[in-house]
């Protein structure tokens, strides 16, 4: 006896119906634009990492990884073979000047042609960024770029100072990733790489003691000095610890791609304009 099994009608294609449906959903998902409500927070985190990276990049390369302004001085004084003992320092600020503005050129025309707010474009700007400073955590914990404690006198010599430059200038590469998200959510009061325009609108700011929930922009302002103290503290007591500059980049590392994760799960505006295109 032969036994014949039979399917309703239109059942494959009641399962193809339900697969695009879901991709359609999953595309327009991974389109939306998140909501602003405390994202806030994500760029006050980012000014910790400015201060854990920053205050080791500058004990082990006397050179700032994403704030440019003291990297721009070293430059200068580079034209008059200053600082004595550190002829080459020239090199590794212009190369990581360089490499920051490369990372907020491609990060920033990139999202603007994307989508400043998409999800998609934040989580994977934030992964970017976090396998930068990975890589460079690799790198020094591999010792394949040398320990700070043997790098002094090599960079003196001109030896190993240009294996600094790999996580010089992914650092910096990343760092302008992380100022071109800031700006693209509309946080200019937070740009995550500098503090002296911020403590001029904090000081000039006419609410300036206004009760916390009449003055946002300035509880931000205040929000990213005190991360990134805590941060260059942070980095400055890690940092004497064995392979304590190794352990701060993955620190930050981690915490970057704990980011790209959570906009994955931000809210997302339900509007027309997230309709595929």
């Amino acid at each position: 006896m032969t036994l014949i099994q039979s399917f309703p009608e239109g059942n494959g294609d009641g399962l193809e119906r339900r697969v695009g449906t879901r991709s359609i959903q999953l595309a327009r998902w991974w389109k939306q634009e998140v909501v602003m409500g405390h994202a806030d927070i994500v760029f006050i985190i980012c000014y910790f990492i400015t201060g854990l990276v920053d205050s080791s990049a500058f004990n082990a390369w006397s050179c700032f990884a994403i704030m440019q302004t003291g990297n721009t001085i070293f430059l200068g004084l580079g034209a008059s073979n200053q600082p004595e003992g550190n002829p080459y320092g020239w090199l590794k600020s212009l190369i990581t000047v360089c490499f920051f503005l490369t990372g907020s050129f491609i990060f920033s025309q990139l999202s603007r042609r994307i989508g400043l707010r998409q999800r998609r474009v934040l989580s994977i700007s934030f992964f970017v960024q976090g396998i930068c400073i990975l890589i460079s955590a690799a790198l020094i914990q591999a010792k394949i770029v040398p320990h700070p404690s043997s790098t002094r006198e090599a960079s003196t010599l001109g030896g190993r100072l240009f294996l600094e430059l790999i996580p010089l200038f992914l650092l910096a590469f990343q760092g302008g990733g992380q100022m071109a998200a800031s700006r693209g959510m509309g946080f200019n009061e937070l740009p995550t790489t500098v503090l002296t325009s911020v403590y001029y609108d904090l000081s000039s700011d006419p609410k300036l003691a206004a009760w916390p929930s009449q003055n946002v922009k300035r509880n931000r302002r205040i929000g990213g000095v005190i991360a990134l103290l805590i941060g260059a503290i942070a980095g400055g007591w890690i940092f004497k610890s064995k392979d304590g500059l190794a352990i701060i980049l993955w620190i930050a590392a981690g915490i970057k791609l704990t980011i790209s994760v959570s906009w994955c799960f931000w809210k997302g505006e339900k509007d027309e304009k997230n309709n595929l295109n």
